[in-house]
């Protein structure tokens, strides 16, 4: 039986709240594979103001995952320094072939490097874990993909760990690399916070029993919202603050996606016609004109509500939009919880967000990956990571 529409065929959840609750994942079948990338040594790419560049990676792989999949719907996560995905058996070589672009491109264009793994489901749940996953509707145009079983974890440290890499490693040479990344876009200045702060949360719940951290996980999410308000009131996407860029080292992480493989003149031909898209754009969204296909009027409105601020994967992750107080108080309770070992956490605090585009269909069909500046997730992980080598 061909396992390829499995994902597609799972249930729609429309609470966030359901990631805490077992009954809303179904395991991925065994014959499925989990493709991943990750900027190796992203600190240095932080310390130099490079942070974008990763983010940018990690969109592209999502990017040509997701043309190479055509009508196939496959789950996927994004990292801020990396991307995870899961696929069937029919789209492994066209995971493999884009991992590879991806990593050639990551080298050319950014001068970064780019750790390449895909790992057999099977495997994974030989070693003891297991790959559970759920199809959350975040809008009308966006579906994203939550993950437990600890499974897609063990996975990201078999990609990290010399010792374990060898096995997993994309190597050049079993499918030749090639990638479609149509639709990626870096076109939007950083967006400064309403609030004054952009948070970039993680917090991993360390309790074994899994209906008793389901229940800390919800009490997590409930906690944020009563710190930060409902979603809109915290959200960091906010449309009035949304302002397209024309400058070149911004709209150059496009350009390096893009038109990777074009000459000098080529990848500045490129450059000079999306600034000329951007300027259509403008004018559109500022004259709010309706086209056969879009309502641009409503178009940063429709962007925010696609954009891919929550999610889990093993752990919960949310970039939000709020003040010093509100930051001290959810820091307050999470220490709490710290302390009492029920969960560990990170933090980081920049004063904008910085935003990566998806956008098959300017009319809806376009996403949005958000994290905090200068560091955002990555630095929230690190923190993380360093707080529980403390408690250990």
């Amino acid at each position: 039986m061909n396992s390829s529409a499995f994902y597609a065929g799972l249930p729609l959840l429309t609470e966030f709240s359901a990631a805490g609750r077992q009954d809303s994942y179904a395991p991925l079948p065994d014959d499925w594979h989990v493709a991943m990338c990750d900027v190796r040594n992203s600190t240095a790419a932080v310390e130099a103001g490079s942070y974008k560049n990763v983010n940018t990676l990690g969109a592209a792989v999502i990017t040509a995952m997701l043309n190479a999949a055509g009508d196939i719907e496959i789950p996927f996560i994004f990292e801020g320094d990396g991307a995870m995905l899961c696929v069937p058996p029919a789209l492994l070589d066209a995971a493999r072939a884009a991992l590879l672009q991806t990593q050639a491109l990551a080298r050319k264009s950014f001068g970064l490097e780019l750790r390449i793994a895909a790992m057999p489901v099977s495997r994974i749940r030989a070693a003891g874990f297991d790959i559970r996953v759920a199809r959350y509707r975040v809008s009308d145009n966006y579906v994203q993909a939550m993950f437990a079983g600890g499974g897609m974890a063990y996975a990201d440290r078999c990609m990290k760990d010399p010792d374990t890499t060898p096995p997993v490693r994309v190597e050049p040479g079993g499918v030749e690399a090639a990638a479609s990344f149509d639709g990626l876009e870096c076109r939007w200045q950083d967006i400064p916070s309403r609030h004054g702060e952009t948070v970039s949360l993680m917090v991993k719940v360390l309790v074994d029993d899994a209906q008793r951290a389901g229940e800390i996980y919800r009490e997590l999410i409930a906690k944020v919202r009563e710190v930060y308000g409902e979603d809109e009131a915290c959200h960091p996407v906010w449309p009035p603050n949304l302002a397209i860029s024309l400058n070149a080292r911004q709209l150059g992480n496009e350009v390096g996606v893009r038109a990777n493989q074009r000459s000098a003149r080529g990848r500045w031909l490129y450059l000079m016609k999306i600034r000329g898209w951007i300027l259509i754009g403008w004018f559109f969204m500022t004259f709010g004109i309706r086209t056969a296909a879009t309502d641009w009027g409503r178009y940063k409105t429709v962007l925010a509500r696609n954009s891919d601020v929550k999610k889990f994967n093993d752990c919960f992750r949310q970039i939000l939009a709020g003040n010093a107080a509100q930051r001290e108080a959810l820091d307050a309770w999470l220490e709490q919880r710290f302390a009492r070992r029920e969960l560990v956490y990170g933090i980081h605090v920049a004063d904008r967000a910085q935003m990566t585009c998806l956008v098959f269909d300017y009319s809806g069909r376009h996403l949005h990956f958000i994290d905090g500046a200068d560091g955002g997730l990555f630095m929230a992980a690190k923190a993380l990571k360093e707080r529980a080598a403390a408690q250990a």
